[in-house]
């Protein structure tokens, strides 16, 4: 299963028969925070379809481009942490998920090991267990913490991006708010 591309950023280790993921087991029984974990579960597998799993389809690689700011390639690393049409929600959510890394990990492993690297970064939101395992000693209680923000931020992301598809569609227009990615 590890060889799966799909699951590239799930630790597949937790992968058990009867056994529940951080994503679900973290999950208040409410409709809403339902929605939220079915967005990160997508994620999580591989399965949330973005443009460059369209392309595989079509096979037209102009088509890999973001719809939204039509700078780069959307993938998860651009879609997650770097479509400028998106940054509003990033920057509602990504100070509260960067202090929860910290208050876990110290300051110094921040910058040591997430400065400037977006992959990691990625793998914490994506499911921050595969962080525990290789590369950080984030405990239970920070890692439901991590969990909790980073559903949200995947959700805010998704509603965000289909508002702004919806938009493209209507208007014809590219909506990205600022120039670059970051």
């Amino acid at each position: 299963m590890e060889e799966k591309s799909t699951l590239k950023r799930c630790n597949t280790q937790m992968l058990k028969i009867h056994e529940v993921r951080p994503v679900w087991r973290t999950l208040p029984p409410l409709t809403y925070e339902v929605k939220k974990a079915n967005i990160k579960a997508m994620l999580l597998t591989g399965t949330y379809l973005l443009q460059e799993h369209i392309q595989r389809f079509t096979g037209n690689t102009e088509e890999q481009k973001c719809q939204l700011c039509q700078i780069e390639k959307e993938d998860m690393v651009h879609f997650t942490l770097r479509c400028p049409a998106l940054n509003e929600q990033r920057q509602k959510v990504l100070p509260e998920l960067k202090q929860q890394i910290v208050n876990s990990i110290g300051q110094n492993k921040w910058h040591e090991h997430f400065m400037g690297n977006k992959e990691l970064l990625l793998q914490a939101i994506i499911d921050c267990t595969k962080l525990e395992m290789n590369i950080l000693n984030i405990n239970q209680k920070s890692a439901i913490e991590i969990e909790k923000i980073s559903r949200k931020l995947c959700y805010d992301l998704h509603v965000t991006r289909t508002l702004l598809h919806l938009q493209l569609v209507i208007t014809g227009q590219n909506v990205a708010k600022s120039p670059g990615c970051k």
